[in-house]
């Protein structure tokens, strides 16, 4: 959490994964939005800097996250006095970030939904027959589920169609940017790890059944940013699910991003994020 005035609007800022937390990122990529925002990153169960083994009967879930979020918003808004916050919610986010939109709409000012999940069944087909064609068949079975090794060949994808040395970098970067944060040592990235492992073993198969494609309104705007080269949860899905939207709705592709918008291209998106929220 920034330093900013008690009444700077607040944006909650929901990470992908399951588990891959990433306060290290946002405060490098994404400090512009601390002039204008009170942005908080919030580490959710089990994950990054809030790493817990998770125990045989806990409830890790879809309902239990999103619950989590509610109880952290209902505290963050009883603790600066307002009565609503921005939403921002990276791929498995995008999940906690949509339903937190449709169960407690009073609640979010509007919603941001960033390598947005709309149906995963269809993503994943899209992956499987995209593959076929491009990588053969043996990898195409492999980003055909939900997984950290189908992300990996993906990345690896992009990174080797899409940029070439400055893009190779770019993803070094990012890793050095854990490596330099003072909040993590050697201890903490051992935990990210486990904490993005615990993660995809309780919630992989929960997140390939999710489909917001049958929805058509929301109780607040929900705006959507997607990478023209996302290989993970392609543009085109997005897109098409935000026109049959009759509730306010925005979607905008970044022609430079891949899966990662705010930090292919974090000017851009800083600028996006206040036209769209000041």
């Amino acid at each position: 959490m920034n330093p900013a005035p008690r009444r700077a609007p607040i944006i909650l800022y929901l990470h992908g994964g399951p588990g891959d937390a990433c306060i290290p990122l946002t405060m490098r990529y994404n400090a512009a939005l601390e002039r204008d925002f009170r942005f908080i990153n919030l580490d959710q169960r089990g994950s990054g800097l809030s790493y817990h083994p998770f125990i045989p009967g806990e409830a890790v879930t879809i309902d239990s996250i999103v619950e989590d979020v509610h109880q952290f918003v209902l505290k963050l808004l009883r603790a600066y006095g307002q009565d609503s916050l921005i939403l921002i919610g990276h791929s498995w986010g995008s999940v906690l970030g949509l339903e937190m939109v449709k169960r407690y709409p009073s609640l979010v000012r509007c919603y941001i939904g960033l390598g947005q999940v709309v149906s995963m069944h269809a993503a994943l087909r899209l992956r499987q027959n995209w593959a076929q064609q491009h990588l053969g068949h043996r990898l195409s079975s492999i980003v055909s589920g939900e997984s950290g090794i189908a992300d990996l060949v993906l990345m690896i994808d992009e990174l080797l169609s899409r940029g070439g040395a400055a893009m190779l970098f770019g993803f070094l970067g990012r890793i050095m940017t854990y490596l330099r944060s003072p909040y993590y040592n050697w201890s903490r990235l051992l935990n990210q790890a486990k904490g993005v492992a615990q993660s995809r073993a309780r919630l992989d198969a929960e997140l390939e059944q999710v489909d917001f494609s049958g929805r058509t309104s929301f109780g607040a705007p929900v705006y959507f940013i997607s990478g023209r080269y996302d290989r993970h949860l392609p543009s085109s899905l997005v897109e098409q699910f935000a026109d049959g939207l009759e509730s306010p709705h925005r979607f905008i592709c970044f022609d430079q991003s891949r899966h990662c918008p705010q930090w292919d291209e974090p000017e851009r998106f800083a600028a996006t994020v206040k036209s769209l929220c000041l």
